[in-house]
């Protein structure tokens, strides 16, 4: 087989790794002293007021810890401004106090901003109440009295999704700002047990100066944070941390659909969210007749790619605890919660049949979610949904209509389990998930998997205090169902077992399943300014996790190495920078080339706090064997990536970002071009408006077009592609409160492309284009708006592949905490688009979209939280 993959590149990279890390005597230290807390119990006295002026009798208990360290600019020197912390507690909740002095109290950045948005100066603090030395909680106020929490999973990884339901507020005087938080243990996931000892840690960050401060130094360098926390001792006689909560909730909305057989619509519906602590370390999640909406659209894309695209999860049962099924093997995942009420994966199965008033998604009649983590370390998630059958309208070329299952009764099951050893220094753990689909109706039954399972095993092992780690992961999958349903997956795109240059591959057109496996390993280095890893992974052809996962891709063996060295001491001009080298390679399991690529990224900041990015890649050339959808891997032309970024200082009111990204693609008059720029002001304390525009041109000479079934054998068809994308998304956000806020999202988008230079794929792998690609002069026939030519005494027709296409979005959303953890919602969300199979240029319909009717959903939505 052909490869240009030279070991030369990793070798060379890897011969840095020698090189003495002078930090790991200092985390040694860090080790074996840490610093220890004493909290004391305020007995008798009432609760305080959480109002952030600690003028309650119970402050005066208890003592007061400050001498706080630079994170950074200067890490391990005295802070800059003093900073002081108190912790006190009573059965059921633990209270916290952060003064935060400042010589230039005028200068305190205290600006309101969204629920976990690090806006401005913020004093926080997390807790190791599992004391596994991975995981804590975080709890942290703005200067301005929002709120904002976290969980820590461990080497820096951090899941912003949880939300806790607790009470603070933040002051300011002539000298300070407080923060003063009431954090109930219900929150916290704890052993019972009369005495406690907790990870600690109590940070602060000066935002115009872009310092951060600890109670507890942490080093940058350190490979993760938890492990180095301090302590929290003296915790007594608390409640168990067993928790039983409610979130009932009403729903109605007025919908206004544009087409729809009923286009005005109103719906009510009631509901009921629980959580439900069952012992100490565990938490049942439960949902009866839940609503499973989400606020915000997702962004508009137009993928010209064979690759599914892939969204992030935005609903609030699902984000939450998700962390615990991160099962991640090079962004394949085995669960990937956007499954479980999708649109249904409708079948092309009736013939002759017009399908209309196919729902949008699959309408989740419950769902149930266990997690948590007991002090063994053992770590358990388990998910299951249960999706409702959905109908469409089916119309008959005589005009006979007939209701038809577009998808079937589906249960979807994932889990996870993972156990801490060695005191967290060694992981291992395990996934499995299932789809079982219930259906009577023939065309389900032939067209869909009845059942889909995936497994798999993973071990995480860390030494040298965590600096050094070697990381395993293996995953199977297989697929039962009909022989149409098992046919239908060996086409799609992430096997296309049908290429006619495949020969370790076949269509087996009789078989009742599909299975497959994949692995990977990745050992490193993270902890100090130098860090590395190497990587190798596979998965194998039959390797299929899309019923309830998400793949990209089967069918591949690869590798990636990368070394990056940080510089964070500051300089005379520049305050830190980063850079990275990379190189990767793939095969497909035939031996194939289909990657090759090496690159360099730098990132800096200067004492201005200016940020400056510059990356550059080359692809070599390389096999897709994905593009001609199914046809034989076709070769693509090296491609050479070039790009840079400029962001002012984001502690002032108004900054702004500009970045540039040009793609050579190794021909004449084929490139790409994207241009980005972004503002964000702040006018008043309580306003935010920002706007992102974008706009990408690209040039390329084979873009893939059709592919026609021929007598005796099938055209593959490419062009040349004139392609240009302009978006733009605004935001505005006014916040009266903390609790009391505004926001309005709105984002037009354009995306309009022209085919010419149409060429038939004549030798697909060849190298010289001129071989690769044969030129076509097809006939053009505006009545059917189609391309024709003949080859060999045959007529191959495919239809005018030129493209413009127009959307926008907005949600109006009027959000209101009127008690801890109830939520009042009244939201207007707005779409419209439009397609259109000829070419208009983008200045040309820019003013037609607004011409469009579109589509309006009112809502009005009201929770409200008790516990018990």
């Amino acid at each position: 087989m052909a490869m240009i993959y030279n070991p030369v590149i990793p070798l060379a990279l890897f011969l840095l790794v020698f090189i003495q890390d002078l930090k790991s005597q200092q985390i040694d230290s860090l080790l074996n002293h840490k610093r220890v807390y004493h909290a004391e119990s305020i007995g008798e006295l009432p609760e305080p007021r959480i109002d952030g002026l600690l003028d309650d009798e119970m402050w005066a208990l208890g003592s007061w810890q400050g001498d706080f360290k630079q994170q950074f600019p200067y890490g391990g020197r005295p802070a800059s401004e003093r900073s002081y912390m108190k912790v006190l507690y009573d059965r059921s909740n633990l209270y916290v106090a952060i003064v935060c002095q400042d010589s230039e109290p005028e200068l305190i950045r205290d600006i309101l901003g969204r629920r976990d948005a690090r806006g401005g100066d913020n004093a926080g603090i997390a807790i190791d109440s599992y004391y596994d030395k991975r995981t804590a909680f975080e709890f942290s106020m703005t200067a301005a009295g929002q709120k904002m929490d976290l969980k820590h999973l461990g080497d820096y990884h951090f899941d912003f999704n949880w939300d806790g339901v607790w009470d603070g507020a933040s002051s300011k005087n002539d000298t300070a700002w407080i923060a003063e938080m009431k954090i109930p243990f219900s929150q916290l996931r704890y052993a019972n047990q009369e005495e406690h000892v907790w990870g600690l840690h109590v940070y602060r960050v000066i935002s115009r100066k872009s310092e951060a401060d600890n109670w507890q130094y942490i080093p940058r360098e350190a490979p993760a944070m938890v492990y180095l926390f301090g302590q929290l001792t003296g915790i007594t006689g608390i409640r168990s941390s067993r928790q039983v909560e409610f979130l009932p909730y009403a729903l109605g909305s007025l919908s206004r659909i544009q087409g729809a057989a009923s286009p005005n619509a109103y719906n009510f519906n009631a509901g009921l969210d629980a959580k439900v602590g069952i012992s100490s370390d565990f938490t049942l999640d439960l949902s009866v007749n839940p609503d499973f909406g989400q606020v915000e659209a997702d962004p508009s894309v137009l993928n010209l790619t064979s690759f599914e695209t892939f969204y992030e999860e935005k609903r609030p049962f699902f984000l939450e605890g998700n962390d615990i099924f991160d099962f991640e093997m090079g962004g394949d995942i085995p669960y990937y919660s956007r499954r479980i009420g999708s649109a249904p994966s409708f079948p092309s199965g009736y013939q002759g049949w017009e399908v209309s008033e196919v729902p949008d998604r699959t309408t989740i009649l419950g769902a149930a979610k266990l997690t948590g983590k007991n002090r063994k370390g053992l770590s358990v998630g388990l998910v299951n949904g249960l999706t409702a059958r959905e109908s469409g309208r089916a119309k008959g070329q005589a005009g006979e209509e007939k209701e038809i299952e577009v998808s079937p009764l589906s249960n979807y099951l994932a889990s996870r389990i993972k156990r801490d050893f060695n005191g967290g220094n060694t992981i291992v753990g395990g996934v499995f998930s299932l789809v079982n689909r219930i259906s009577s109706d023939s065309v389900s039954t032939r067209m869909l998997p009845s059942s889909a399972l995936s497994g798999g095993v993973d071990l995480l092992h860390h030494w040298k205090e965590r600096n050094y780690f070697l990381e395993v992961k293996t995953i199977a999958s297989q697929l039962n169902g009909s022989p149409e349903a098992i046919l239908r997956k060996q086409l799609a795109h992430n096997h296309r077992f049908q290429r006619p240059d495949a020969a370790y591959i076949e269509v087996d057109s009789l078989m009742e399943h599909l299975s497959g496996h994949g692995g990977l390993v990745r050992a490193g280095k993270k902890g100090g300014k130098l860090t590395f890893f190497l990587q190798g992974e596979y998965r194998s052809p039959g390797l299929n996790l899309n019923d309830l996962g998400y793949i990209r891709q089967s069918d591949f063996v690869g590798q990636r190495s990368e070394v990056a060295y940080e510089m964070n001491e500051p300089k005379k001009w520049i305050r830190d920078y980063t850079v990275e080298l990379f190189q990767e390679a793939q095969w497909s399991f035939g031996g194939e080339n289909t990657g090759n690529r090496v690159g360099f990224e730098l990132q800096a900041r200067n004492n201005k706090l200016w940020r400056f990015a510059l990356n550059i890649q080359n692809d070599f050339s390389f096999l897709d064997t994905r593009e001609l959808r199914g046809g034989p891997a076709l070769r693509n032309d090296g491609a050479t990536e070039v790009g840079g970024s400029v962001t002012s200082n984001t502690a002032k009111d108004l900054y702004a970002s500009v970045g540039y990204q040009h793609t050579y693609f190794g021909m004449k008059r084929s490139l790409a071009d994207l241009i980005k720029f972004s503002i964000t002001w702040l006018p008043i304390k309580r306003l935010s408006l920002s706007g992102l525009a974008s706009l990408n041109q690209r040039k390329y000479h084979q873009q893939y077009v059709n592919t026609i079934a021929g007598i005796s054998s099938d055209e593959y068809i490419v062009s040349g592609i004139d392609h240009h994308t302009a978006s733009l998304t605004f935001r505005g956000e006014l916040y009266i409160t903390p609790e009391l806020s505004i926001q309005y999202y709105g984002s037009p988008y354009y995306s309009v492309g022209k085919y010419d230079a149409f060429s038939r794929v004549a030798e697909a792998s060849a190298r010289d284009i001129s071989n690769r690609l044969e030129p076509l002069e097809p006939d053009y026939d505006p009545v059917s708006d189609s391309y024709s030519y003949e080859r060999n005494a045959e007529t191959f027709r495919f239809d005018n592949p030129d493209f413009s296409f127009m959307q926008f979005r907005s949600n109006l959303v009027f959000r209101w905490e009127y008690k801890l953890g109830s939520t009042l919602y009244v939201v207007w969300a707005h779409d419209r688009s439009d397609w259109a199979s000829s070419y208009n240029p983008i200045k040309d319909i820019t003013g037609d979209l607004f011409g469009i009717k579109g589509n309006n959903v009112f809502m009005l939505k009201l929770n409200f939280w008790f516990s018990l």
